[in-house]
């Protein structure tokens, strides 16, 4: 009998992750060998600059403009560890911008062009609200900064995007030298009553429900990357992560949607599981391709149309062979 290869393979540490490194999820094609981390940066950086891991969670983004560029030293799975709404990610001035329109022309601050919130944010004010993104001042904190790095060198023609240096987005929006800022971070302070900054969308869990019952959407923020010389070598090895991700997940989402015994410390918990199945179905997380392909299409158009990738990418192009004809 042959031994299974070992996989070594970092990723966020979440519930419906909880099962593979816990042992309660297994699968014939490969043995996971995994390191679960509660800093996704660090993710990141130890996958692609430190060399680390077979395979890990990446930010959708970062996949999509390397192939863009023609590196295609890593094989992109069907499987989403992280999806979220971004609505609330908007920060604006209390006396600055009221609504989304009014962002045309203004100076808009961002942590990196090739982010997959700012990506998904940018999407989703140009679709929805006609903002003219060519229009808009992009200010980007400077490689001397805290704030996060370009992960892949980009060139955005058709945008205006200068980096200012020893500053951060805090600063930049405060000192009003931007109208507003998009960031999965909330600037510090803004929960207090007294903050002069504010959600764009105050009451933004209203407004995502509202989009994606317009648009069937559900953003995707990371997938699972592999390197390409361990898929080539071991290509049972794609089938087995999917397999046992998917697994994992769902677990977690049976978990979740126990309305007997909650399996989380949160109040209403089940109450808000019912209420997502009426927005997303039963299989609300779903993984694959077919299920996602509105949502993964419109990024795809959305990079192209930022300049992210110089021209729009195709599901071929993105997945592996095995996952891109499956659909």
């Amino acid at each position: 009998m042959t031994t299974p290869p070992v996989v070594r393979i970092g990723f966020g540490d979440y519930d419906h992750t909880r099962d593979l490194w816990n042992g309660r999820v297994t699968v014939p094609e490969c043995e996971l060998d995994c390191t679960p981390v509660d800093n996704l940066g660090e993710v990141f950086r130890r996958f692609l600059e430190g060399g680390e891991w077979d395979a890990a969670e990446l930010p959708l983004a970062t996949v999509t403009a390397m192939l863009g560029q023609g590196d295609d030293s890593l094989v992109v799975l069907p499987v989403f560890p992280a999806r979220s709404f971004r609505h609330g990610t908007i920060y604006v001035h209390k006396d600055g911008p009221q609504n989304p329109e009014d962002l045309a022309g203004k100076r808009i601050g961002i942590p990196t062009w090739a982010q997959t919130t700012g990506i998904v944010v940018r999407g989703m004010l140009a679709s929805e609200y006609g903002v003219d993104l060519n229009s808009i001042s992009w200010i980007q904190p400077g490689a001397h900064t805290s704030e996060r790095k370009e992960t892949t060198p980009l060139d955005v023609p058709g945008f205006d995007v200068t980096r200012v240096d020893g500053t951060t987005l805090d600063q930049l929006l405060l000192g009003g030298e931007v109208d507003a800022v998009i960031s999965t971070r909330p600037p510090e302070g803004i929960e207090r009553s007294d903050s002069p900054v504010r959600r764009m969308f105050e009451k933004w869990t209203f407004e995502e429900m509202s989009y994606t019952r317009k648009t069937g959407l559900y953003p995707i923020m990371h997938v699972l990357a592999l390197r390409r010389a361990v898929y080539e070598a071991e290509p049972s090895v794609y089938t087995g992560l999917v397999k046992a991700f998917t697994g994992a997940k769902d677990r977690a989402v049976k978990r979740a949607t126990n309305t007997t015994v909650p399996s989380y410390p949160l109040p209403w918990a089940p109450s808000n599981m019912l209420r997502t199945k009426e927005f997303l179905g039963d299989d609300f997380w779903p993984y694959g391709i077919e299920a996602n392909l509105p949502t993964i299409e419109k990024f795809l158009d959305d990079c192209a149309q930022q300049s992210v990738t110089p021209r729009r990418l195709s599901i071929d192009e993105l997945f592996a062979q095995e996952a891109a004809h499956s659909y």
